[in-house]
């Protein structure tokens, strides 16, 4: 099932950080705390995560950040898109779209 698809941004390959959406974050946490998940680069763990920020996208009020993070996130590229999936056994699934 897809659930959507993000634009790489240029800190992902630096913290591992893939940022979705809060309807996504929901739905992967519904999934638990530790999620399975399979990538072009191979197979690991990851979590989803939320920050508190003030970067100016909502002028300056304070909002929610959410993410999917993996170490194997680092080796996304910047600026391309990848989709988010989840498969029939409640896998993570990221690919790269061309």
């Amino acid at each position: 099932m897809l659930l959507e698809i993000r634009l790489v941004s240029d800190k992902t390959p630096r913290d591992g950080k893939l940022e979705v959406s809060p309807e996504v974050a929901d739905s992967l946490k519904a999934l638990g705390d530790d999620l399975p998940l399979s990538t072009p680069a191979g197979d690991s763990r990851a979590e989803v995560r939320s920050m508190e920020c003030t970067c100016g996208k909502r002028g300056n009020e304070r909002h929610i950040h959410y993410f999917v993070v993996s170490p194997l996130f680092k080796d996304l590229v910047a600026g391309t898109e990848v989709r988010l999936e989840i498969d029939d056994l409640g896998r993570l699934i990221v690919a790269r779209v061309d």
